[in-house]
């Protein structure tokens, strides 16, 4: 229990003022703060209203990094998506009934003299020629077809015989000894026309169109095949027709990051529009086939693939003798169109409206008044 006397001191306390030298003190602490701040003011408006004008101005008009304005010619220059593969393509068939009992693997190469399948056993041999046969050759036989197969034949080795538009027993002769150098091939002097199979040259093997073993009849599709020159084909939107034309050289850059040099070989003159995904709303850009040939030394270029994506750099017109600004330099003005901020010899910037042409390679043609040839302008840092 609490008594009078307890209370007493709490009650003093709380009647007398706080003591002085505590109150002193704060105040002076406030009265430091209040002088440090003015100082510090002071100094500030000292140093904004002392600062020279001419650093001010330099400052705000600094042009950072600048660029010259050039005398240039520029090359419109394209990378175009293209595929590597191989020349011309098309399907071998059979010319007679029975078993399938070989077929050379995807990917072989077959060329004139080399059997390129069997039908029970008995082969079919690759020749050299346009014309596909179409009947049997025998002495007396006379044609245009005889001496296709003539030519084929001493291409081979064979001779004895000339070279003409008739079918004589010297040509005979010389059959019957090709007939016996190939294996499962009847001698008789004469040639059927499902015993051979004309090509314009070497082809590659890209597919099989029947197994081994199957039953195959007159035009039964066995395989598919391209010839052996690696070509690459570009899909050139017609828009852009103007960057290749044929003889053109051009530059292509193989997955593996290795350039070769090619030359345009062919531009097609029938437009094709792809087909949209279903549900696409419609067709793709029109564009017209592209094939390139490859220097002979580019030929083993990814050769292990039939097929893979490949860039083709085109050079196509050119403008020679323009004014010419970095790209980066260029500004959008707040009344439209373009310009440049253009490095007066004081040191100044101003704004110059610019008319826009080509643009290559990172840079972009330009006119405009007060822009010509080492105008300083400024470009991004």
């Amino acid at each position: 229990m609490s008594t009078d006397t307890d209370l007493l001191p709490e009650e003093e306390t709380r009647d007398e003022e706080p003591p002085r030298p505590r109150r002193g003190k704060g105040f002076v602490w406030l009265a430091a703060a209040l002088l440090s701040l003015a100082v510090l003011c002071a100094g500030a408006a000292v140093t904004v209203w002392g600062w020279p004008q001419g650093a001010k101005e330099e400052e705000t008009t600094a042009p950072g990094a600048t660029a010259s304005v050039e005398r240039t010619t520029l090359l419109r220059e394209e990378r175009l998506d293209g595929v590597l593969g191989y020349a011309g393509g098309g399907s071998f068939f059979a010319r007679s009934d029975g078993v399938l009992t070989w077929l050379p693997e995807e990917g072989a190469e077959r060329s004139a003299g080399q059997r390129v399948w069997e039908v029970d056993g008995r082969p079919v041999v690759l020749l050299r020629g346009d014309t596909p046969a179409y009947r049997t050759l025998e002495p007396g036989s006379k044609g245009p077809d005889v001496r296709q197969f003539e030519q084929a034949l001493s291409e081979l080795g064979y001779g004895g015989f000339t070279v003409d538009d008739e079918y004589t027993w010297l040509t005979a002769e010389a059959v019957k000894r090709w007939q016996r150098d190939t294996d499962g091939m009847e001698v008789t002097g004469t040639v059927e026309p499902h015993q051979i199979w004309y090509t314009s040259g070497p082809v590659r093997v890209t597919g099989h169109e029947a197994a081994v073993g199957e039953n195959v009849g007159p035009a039964t599709p066995l395989v598919t095949t391209a010839s052996t020159r690696r070509v690459v084909r570009v899909d050139l939107k017609v828009g852009d027709r103007d960057l290749v034309d044929e003889g053109d050289e051009v530059t292509v850059e193989m997955p593996d990051g290795q350039t070769v040099t090619g030359e345009v070989e062919s531009v097609g003159d029938v437009a094709q529009v792809e087909e949209d995904e279903p549900g696409g709303g419609g067709g793709g850009s029109p564009t017209v086939e592209v094939l390139v040939s490859l220097d002979a030394d580019a030929e083993g270029a990814e050769g292990f693939l039939d097929q893979a994506p490949v860039k083709v750099l085109a050079q196509g017109e050119s403008r020679e003798d323009v004014l010419a600004a970095p790209v980066g330099a260029l500004i959008a003005l707040s009344g439209g169109g373009y310009g440049l901020s253009v490095v007066d010899g004081d040191g100044t910037v101003r704004d110059v409206p610019v008319e826009t042409g080509w643009f290559s390679d990172g840079l972009v043609e330009v006119t405009g008044d007060g822009v010509d040839a080492g105008t300083e302008v400024v470009v991004p840092e």
